[in-house]
């Protein structure tokens, strides 16, 4: 999993997992469960993840411990 931009409040990540409809339900319902995020928009042709969130209440650190938790997700799915 690689990120492939970030800006206080928008980050978007690229990985093989993100290209298959099947494990979209499983990585929104993950993601929507952080409190703070406000939009998630996947796009299966690059396979890439942006997702919009409110910087005051999310941390550098949280969103790492999320990207490791993508990262897990993609090891079980793949």
């Amino acid at each position: 999993m690689q990120i492939e931009s970030f800006f206080p409040g928008r980050l978007r990540v690229r990985s093989p997992l993100f290209t298959r409809q099947e494990n979209l339900e499983k990585i929104n319902e993950f993601v929507r469960s952080i409190e703070g995020i406000t939009n998630i928009a996947a796009n299966l042709r690059t396979g890439s993840l942006t997702v919009h969130y409110d910087s005051s209440l999310i941390t550098m650190p949280m969103l790492m411990d999320a990207k490791e938790e993508l990262e897990r997700m993609e090891l079980e799915l793949s």
